[in-house]
């Protein structure tokens, strides 16, 4: 445990460059941040080619280590940007990249000896089997999915040699890591382009109550409270999302996981710290009340959804005495509050009996007028009775916004009559040591004291570091202040320059051109098939296609109903896009009684890793293959029948002859929590699903939400898509009655 308490990690986000030196001055160490092309997060201010130097050097300054995104889908015609972007970053010294798309993976495993990889998010991995494969392709770090279970963390560290990311604060997406795609059909932005419109947190009307509600927006995740769970399952990288959010959020937000580091090693780490520390960050961003487990304990949760609400409605801190008239347009409220108001805290007035926003406001000039009584004038009107919520603390996050990091120096100056100027300066990350020009004459009133070289060299307020301790060799010189001085600043530069240089001597990636033009001229070599996604067995056979069944319900007696129907070659198996540790038990029990030879169709990057097994193994439309290099990923992994993304185009299915999804319904989301649950308080004790739901957006579109039953029941969000044939075709025949 000690060992493992050494290398936590705070990784905290940046999307600009406040954000950045807040994430540095408030104790992050790694920061993740992306660039203006193949980043998911396109509408953050974002850093360029021009500028990473200066930001990763001032990061490794301060020993913080510097991921950069990669993390969108790409296509052929992207390559050649992809790798000279690649080439700057290297250069620039960045610690690592985090990728998503399995062709980008190939492709810089490939043509870059010495790079470092982390599995995106997005990829999906949340079971050993998804880690292995990934291990395979030469990531060293996977950045789990928020689905994971504890459980499976565990399986995880114990069978591989990857570190383990984990998001533990800010925004949760409702659909499963990667696999979401309504903004990308229903308005052609994909998410997996870092162009998502967020249609989730519209409000959608469900036909079983009639009520409309923000049906699909997650609340935030906080999970405090269980990061020593985490550790003990060994999560050593603590994520925190918030590419798209102010410098204040990613100060505080930084600063409470990193103070919560050190209770942790400090054995101090309490329910005080964690309900304080909760109250500030829910001022910071939070819908509602913070889900503070994840997905990760046993079961499906019963609090991913805020239905109420889908945006900041940070934390209750009173109610509204009184409103009256002040002067034109101006209004007087009086507010019953134990929390002081300072000017610039923000505000949000709610309606407690339907939890919606009457108005959002600034504080100017509060006036405390009694025992927890505040007043202060809006031109906003409103009734009392209402609730207060603070959206914004001006004063915590005004300090902590300055705050500066500091590396601890120790000096050792040598001043001897005759000689030259000596300096050693130290810090955790290295040593710098040189002379200077000129010789040392003998004092001829008073000599320089101790004091007098403390005084010069803790001049460091514009640089880096801070005085920790001077030690002094002298035999009675005097030097003059401006000497004194330009030895400060040269040791503060070498020191500088010594610190990056130690802390990126390990970071030595070598471009391998012949490399990438081999890939490049690889041809692939995919075997088309035609395929038909059934649910049970009322199909006609036909030998030239494969039947993939994918069962609401999965048990060997149907998959053995169906198989009759078919023969071994001609059947496949539907692997849920989800499947934790309980749910891999079942369908190997599954797999143990089925012929070898059946084919098994992968939603997710563990369902690929059954190749190893000698199944096999259908890579479908859910693995988002839009390039010839994930192509190539894949068939150097035994995989010859892959699906097109169903985002990619027609004629790169074609080319390649991919599989096309042509005709169904398509799972435009996938969930790990209970819809129903949500919108008729059902519970696993009384399940309340009836294969009704659907939600209608209020752009006219209506949605179907199925459910998939394993040892947990997950769901998915459908809509019927009809396309142009291909070559080879997938078509789905579930729920189409």
């Amino acid at each position: 445990m000690n060992n493992i308490l050494n290398h936590l990690e705070v990784l905290a986000p940046a999307g600009n460059p406040e954000s950045f030196n807040a994430a540095i001055n408030n104790g992050a160490d790694a920061i993740y941040l992306g660039l203006s092309s193949f980043n998911a997060r396109m509408k953050a201010q974002n850093f360029t080619t021009e500028n990473i130097r200066e930001y990763v050097s001032l990061a490794h300054t301060f020993g913080v280590k510097i991921y950069v995104t990669i993390n969108t889908l790409l296509i052929d015609d992207d390559f050649d940007e992809l790798i000279s972007l690649v080439k700057t970053l290297t250069e620039a010294k960045v610690d690592a990249f985090i990728v998503q798309d399995y062709g980008v993976a190939h492709v810089l495993k490939t043509s870059f000896e010495g790079i470092v990889l982390h599995a995106s998010t997005q990829m999906g991995i949340h079971n050993l089997e998804g880690a292995k494969f990934a291990e395979k392709l030469g990531f060293s770090r996977i950045v789990l999915s928020r689905e994971t279970k504890l459980e499976d963390i565990k399986q995880i560290k114990q069978h591989t040699n990857l570190e383990i990311e984990y998001f533990v604060q800010g925004a949760l997406c409702v659909a499963f890591s990667g696999n979401c795609y309504l903004s990308s059909l229903e308005k052609g932005l994909s998410g997996n382009e870092g162009k998502c419109l967020q249609l989730c947190r519209l409000p959608f009307t469900n036909n079983l109550t009639g009520e409309t509600k923000y049906y699909l927006s997650a609340r935030d995740l906080s999970l405090l409270e269980n990061l020593n769970s985490l550790i003990d399952a060994g999560v050593t990288s603590f994520k925190i999302e918030g590419r798209l959010r102010h410098a204040g959020y990613v100060a505080i937000a930084t600063h409470t996981y990193k103070s919560a580091i050190n209770h942790i090693k400090a054995n101090n780490f309490n329910n005080a710290f964690i309900e304080s520390s909760t109250a500030t960050l829910k001022t910071t961003f939070s819908r509602g009340d913070y889900n503070t487990s994840a997905y990760f304990k046993p079961g499906v949760p019963n609090n991913i959804i805020y239905p109420d609400y889908q945006n900041h409605i940070g934390t209750k801190i009173g109610t509204v005495l009184s409103v009256s008239p002040f002067k034109t347009d101006l209004f007087k409220v009086k507010i019953k509050t134990t929390h002081p108001l300072h000017s610039g805290d923000g505000l949000k007035i709610i309606n407690p009996k339907t939890n919606e926003q009457v108005c959002s406001l600034g504080v100017g000039n509060p006036e405390q007028t009694g025992a927890d009584e505040f007043v202060f004038v809006t031109k906003n009107k409103f009734s009392s009775g209402l609730d207060v919520h603070l959206t914004q603390d001006a004063e915590t996050e005004e300090k902590i916004l300055k705050n500066r990091k500091k590396i601890k120096i120790n000096i050792k100056i040598i001043a001897k009559i005759g000689q030259k100027l000596k300096i050693i300066a130290k810090n955790q990350f290295a040593t710098t040591e040189f002379e200077t020009e000129f010789e040392l004459q003998q004092a001829k009133n008073q000599p320089l004291s101790q004091a007098d070289f403390e005084s010069q060299f803790s001049k460091l307020t514009d640089t880096p570091f801070e005085l920790e301790s001077l030690s002094l060799e002298t035999d009675g010189v005097f030097i003059p202040k401006s000497l004194l001085n330009d030895a400060r600043r040269t040791m503060v530069e070498k020191l500088t320059t010594e610190t990056i240089w130690q802390n990126e001597k390990h970071l030595n990636v070598t471009f391998q051109h012949n490399a990438f033009e081999t890939l490049k001229n690889t041809q692939t070599n995919c075997t088309g098939k035609n395929i038909a996604i059934v649910e049970d067995d009322n199909f006609d056979f036909d030998s030239n296609t494969i039947y993939v069944y994918a069962p609401n319900d999965y048990n060997f007696e149907t998959c053995a109903k169906v198989l009759q129907k078919t023969k071994p070659e001609n059947f496949a198996l539907n692997l849920p896009t989800i499947a934790n540790n309980d749910d891999q038990k079942v369908l190997q029990n599954i797999l143990s009684k089925l012929p070898k030879n059946i084919y098994l169709f992968a939603n997710n990057i563990y369902g690929l890793n059954f190749a190893s097994q000698n199944y096999n193994v259908i890579a479908s439309p859910l693995l988002n293959i839009k390039n010839k290099f994930a192509v190539l990923c894949l068939e150097n992994q035994n995989i010859k029948t892959i699906c097109a993304s169903i985002e990619s185009s027609l004629d790169f299915a074609n080319e390649h002859n991919l599989v096309w999804f042509t005709e169904g319904f398509f799972p435009l989301m996938t969930f790990a929590h209970c819809p129903y649950k949500t919108v008729v308080g059902s519970t696993c004790a009384s399940c309340k699903y009836n294969g009704k739901l659907a939600y209608k957006a209020d752009y006219q579109e209506i949605y179907k939400v199925s459910r998939i039953k394993m040892s947990n029941c997950y769901f998915e969000l459908q809509k019927p898509l009809s396309r142009q044939k291909a070559k080879f075709n997938l078509i789905n025949f579930k729920h189409q009655t």
